[in-house]
């Protein structure tokens, strides 16, 4: 992002004002917690790592487990951030969630990927939640 500033005697300068990817996606997904919180979600786990990846959040809707991606951008250049997660992504969440559930000894239990994406407009987040966003994509393995 670039921003003109005009000084006192009337000159512009342009000066870049980089936003840092890593505290746009923390912020976004502070606020898909918070949101989803709102939503009688409860949160299980963040950012849950293991060898195959991460998930950016893990909550719990009912007795369905949901894994869930955030995707943050700060302006409408690179498109819709839900259109971001691609095949190769969905799979690598999967690996995760099948890791995580047993790891974690979860059997017999419904499952569901979801997407936030959250794009800045104008200083203010606009919010997508996109619940069974995509299924166990096959080959996950």
């Amino acid at each position: 992002m670039d921003l003109i500033l005009r000084n006192a005697l009337g000159y512009s300068v342009l000066v870049s004002a980089k936003v840092d990817k890593q505290d746009l996606g923390r912020q976004g997904e502070q606020l898909a917690a918070q949101f989803l919180h709102a939503q009688h979600y409860v949160i299980v786990a963040r950012n849950y790592r293991c060898t195959f990846g991460e998930v950016d959040l893990i909550v719990q809707d009912r007795e369905t487990l949901v894994f869930v991606e955030v995707r943050t951008q700060s302006g409408p250049t690179f498109g819709d951030p839900l259109e971001s997660v691609t095949l190769r992504k969905q799979r690598q969440i999967a690996k995760v969630a099948t890791h995580y559930t047993l790891r974690h000894h979860i059997d017999n239990r419904p499952l569901r990927f979801d997407v936030i994406g959250i794009r800045w407009e104008c200083g203010e987040p606009r919010i997508s939640h996109v619940k069974g966003a995509f299924d166990t994509p096959a080959r996950s393995w």
